[in-house]
């Protein structure tokens, strides 16, 4: 069994990730949208000054989009975002002397400082802004004191209140969030583990029936062995994508290159020839219901070149390619044997590799040329 422990898998990470990122477009478009309507209203006012620090924020914001969020820099564009806001705030209060403060500048910042990061973080943030605030407060005593917004006792208690509402709402927003994030964990290794111990079941029986065949096959003739043989290593094709599963760190999808390299190994070790097994595979991670049929094809492909091809065959070699092209993929098969026969060829392995195809609604060539060469080609997605 496996150890118990709750950690954020790729999925979750990945969704994060993508909240965090449309959460910081958002507050792009709204600082931008918020920018624009402050420098109409202010040159109705001819508050030219405070145009000008507005276009400069403008400008600076539209610049960090571009340079951070354009590519893929989703921290520095936060902290950029931030900074500049902040930083628009302090500059704003400086210039108009303490007159024209204005609260929808403090909103966006107090969102963006918990939603683009931590809760923890974001109380950083806003405990840095306001010590910085405060500090510039002092150096501005006298124009502070005498500003009609601290006359305005309706506006600063508006303020206050926003404030509250941002930092309780924000508080309680993070902490079911993550609360919600790990129910999900938790339901998602209970779903692992399950999935898990399912195919460690799977890979477990298979590998029962394959060595009650093996202890069967002691017992019987010959020709009888053989067969039993070629089943058992069918068997053990479907086991090992079980193996691989349950160790694996994605529990529905297997990597191909590396599952094929163990098949071809451990098929090879059942020949008395030395064969040369050439791999030329593009690292994918498959699901089941396309590598158990192609681990089953490859299976009866080696195993007849290994039975029929080389008997008369100096420096046997076997060729195995696999890649994708615009949503296909292209399995193909060579050796430099004797070639199609017959007579020699197993006909139930040639009708299983056809059966498996056809599951993967692909297409199979056969050609003969300095050996025997197999192309099957499908569609990824449309197999069942």
């Amino acid at each position: 069994m496996l150890k118990s422990s709750v950690k954020f898998n790729k999925e979750i990470k990945t969704f994060i990730k993508n909240r965090r990122i449309r959460l910081l477009l958002t507050m792009y478009r709204l600082c931008i949208i918020m920018f624009i309507a402050l420098i109409i209203v202010d040159l109705c006012r001819n508050n030219i000054i405070t145009v000008i620090l507005e276009v400069i924020s403008l400008i600076l914001i539209t610049s960090s989009f571009f340079l951070f969020y354009k590519h893929n820099q989703y921290d520095m564009a936060s902290y950029s975002i931030i900074s500049i806001l902040g930083i628009g705030i302090i500059a704003g209060l400086v210039v108009n002397e303490f007159n024209n403060y204005l609260p929808v500048y403090c909103i966006p910042f107090l969102l963006g400082a918990f939603f683009l990061f931590s809760w923890k973080r974001g109380i950083i943030i806003n405990i840095i802004f306001f010590v910085s605030l405060f500090f510039v407060a002092i150096n501005m005593k006298d124009n502070f004191i005498e500003s009609t917004f601290l006359q305005n006792y309706t506006a600063i208690g508006n303020l206050l209140v926003i404030i509250i509402i941002i930092f309780v709402f924000a508080y309680y927003y993070e902490t079911t969030r993550v609360d919600a994030y790990k129910l999900l964990i938790d339901l998602n290794y209970k779903k692992e583990l399950l999935y898990r111990e399912l195919q460690h079941r799977v890979k477990n029986n298979l590998n029962i029936v394959s060595s009650m065949l093996a202890m069967q096959a002691q017992r019987e003739s010959k020709e009888i062995k053989e067969i039993i043989e070629i089943s058992k290593k069918r068997i053990d094709s479907m086991a090992m994508v079980h193996s691989m599963l349950y160790v694996s760190d994605n529990i529905e999808r297997v990597d191909v290159k590396a599952f094929l390299e163990n098949l071809s190994q451990n098929l090879k070790k059942t020949s008395n020839e030395n064969i040369d097994i050439k791999l030329k595979i593009k690292e994918l991670e498959l699901p089941l219901n396309e590598i158990i049929p192609i681990g089953l094809i490859i299976n009866e492909l080696l195993t007849n070149s290994f039975k029929y091809a080389f008997q008369n065959t100096h420096n046997p070699k076997i060729t195995l390619v696999f890649k994708t092209y615009k949503g296909n993929a292209f399995l193909t098969y060579h050796d430099n044997g004797s070639g199609y026969s017959s007579e020699k060829v197993d006909n139930m392995g040639l009708k299983l590799v056809e059966l498996n195809v056809k599951q993967l609604k692909g297409s199979l060539k056969i050609r003969e040329h300095n050996g025997l060469g197999y192309k099957i080609v499908y569609k990824r997605g449309l197999n069942v």
